[in-house]
């Protein structure tokens, strides 16, 4: 019997790996969204609609078909505050609903970076949530929604906090992800801006690792938790990835700009893996040249 999984949201640089994942481990993968993944394989369906219409494009399907729903939409700017952020909001819990109509469990995809309360430590999934933007704090809430909807239910839910992966299908030019912006700026001839002081610390894990983490995740039966960090538990700063993109892409020369951006940042966010390690066992991390050397290596013929 074919393995079914649905994917809300399937164009972004996460979901276009889970993707790959999902059809090179046999399972049929349902994508649902705005915009097509730029895959094709055979296994693979594509559904288009806006968030708003899930209830009326999906109908067709059931949970005696697909188990497990993956949210990775998200309707609400990383790093701008939307005056219907309500609206939005809501348009989120809506379609979450729905998908508990569908199937029996949805896999939440939270922020490890956007959540937490500031700590010089790595943060622990039961540390103290403070978000100070709006992004950060739809994910907060959303948490909160799927895992009431999942009790009033008696539905399995699982949320994922992710670090910051980087690697391939990554968007260059888009305003979000370290290493891609870099490299997106260095393929594009413009200077490198520095948010901040270039001291912040940040959790970087390839996509390659993050995937084979949550894909064990996601088959482990009865997990005894369902929330869970997924990085590497590693601290970088900005200014040395910076330095080590700028080495390994052969551009060292180019010219390197410190941007106010009149508000504080996050010193120091990093995750603590301790509790995915001590339910799926140790995971593979590549270290950081390894993985930005894989990373330029994809971009080379885009």
């Amino acid at each position: 019997m074919s393995k079914h999984v649905l994917i809300i949201g399937g164009s972004s640089f996460i979901a276009l790996n889970l993707i790959e994942k999902f059809i090179k481990e046999s399972w049929q993968v349902i994508v649902y969204g705005r915009n097509k993944p730029q895959l094709d394989f055979a296994g693979l369906t594509f559904i288009s609609g806006e968030l708003s219409e899930i209830d009326v494009k999906l109908s067709h399907f059931s949970e005696s078909t697909i188990d497990s729903a993956i949210y990775l939409v998200n309707n609400i700017p990383v790093n701008a505050d939307p005056t219907d952020y309500e609206a939005r909001l809501e348009e989120n819990r809506s379609a979450i609903d729905f998908l508990y109509t569908i199937v029996k469990r949805v896999v939440y995809f939270s922020s490890g970076g956007r959540i937490y309360k500031t700590s010089p430590e790595p943060h622990k999934e039961t540390d103290p949530l403070l978000p100070t933007c709006s992004y950060g704090k739809s994910k907060v809430e959303l948490e909160e929604y799927v895992a009431q909807r999942s009790a009033a239910l008696n539905r399995d839910y699982l949320i994922i906090r992710p670090s910051n992966p980087y690697g391939r299908h990554q968007n260059l030019y888009a305003n979000q992800g370290l290493i891609a912006i870099l490299l997106g700026k260095i393929k594009s001839g413009k200077d490198i801006e520095i948010w901040g002081t270039g001291t912040e610390v940040r959790d970087y894990i390839y996509i390659d690792d993050f995937v084979s983490a949550f894909y064990t995740l996601f088959n482990y039966i009865n997990p005894p938790y369902t929330i869970f960090n997924i990085g590497s538990g590693y601290g970088t700063s900005t200014i040395h990835i910076v330095e080590t993109v700028l080495e390994l892409a052969g551009n060292s020369g180019v010219e390197k700009k410190y941007i106010d951006i009149h508000r504080s940042l996050i010193p120091s966010n990093i995750l603590c893996n301790q509790r995915l390690t001590d339910v799926i066992g140790p995971y593979p991390l590549t270290p950081l040249v390894d993985g930005i050397s894989a990373f330029i290596k994809s971009t080379m013929d885009k």
